[in-house]
């Protein structure tokens, strides 16, 4: 039973569901419906709808194991097709006139898959966390208290990459400790 959860938690939590809910939500409440229904263009057509088709066609070639890239080796080669996604993001962000504080946080989002790239070979940390926890502080930052219902799904989300043992507990540690720094000091600098 345990894992039928954590198994609904990872697929309805997963970092591309993740990124789209938040940008729906988050930046219709900041931002007008014009430059929301922008953003969540860029978030939809340059980084998810790409990811979902590649992950899509790897997986039905049977060149990945899962949707998640749970397989390092597996992970170590989506790396730089996520890092040029990000860079395309994030220049059509400034072509776009996207405010400059999404345009940093997502600075630092890419900056955080950098890192991760560069440890790769030695940890493969949980990118459903680092998402997950990333996201939870700049609600936390923007909204307060609301801030508590996203720690309780980030918690949920980590927990759940360990009862499917796609990670072990210190990289789902080091994910969310990462995302949540990294997502604090973008909400700073902005």
């Amino acid at each position: 039973m345990l894992q039928i959860i954590a198994r609904i938690i990872s697929v309805v939590f997963h970092p591309l569901a993740v990124i789209m809910a938040f940008a729906m939500v988050y930046i219709t409440t900041i931002y007008d419906n014009e430059m929301a229904l922008l953003v969540m263009s860029l978030f939809g057509y340059i980084a998810v709808l790409p990811i979902v088709i590649y992950n899509s066609v790897q997986l039905l070639r049977g060149k990945i194991s899962n949707f998640d890239l749970s397989n390092q080796h597996e992970r170590n080669k989506s790396y730089p097709l996520l890092l040029l996604i990000l860079i395309l993001l994030v220049v059509s962000a400034i072509y776009t006139n996207v405010p400059t504080a999404l345009v940093l946080n997502l600075g630092i989002f890419g900056l955080m898959l950098v890192v991760f790239y560069f440890f790769r070979n030695f940890l493969k940390i949980s990118l459903h966390a680092s998402t997950s926890f990333f996201l939870t502080a700049l609600i936390i930052f923007d909204f307060g208290s609301i801030g508590l219902y996203a720690v309780i799904i980030s918690i949920l989300v980590a927990f759940s990459r360990i009862v499917l043992k796609r990670h072990t507990k210190m990289e789902v540690v080091i994910g969310g400790v990462s995302g949540l720094l990294l997502g604090f000091l973008s909400c700073i600098i902005r």
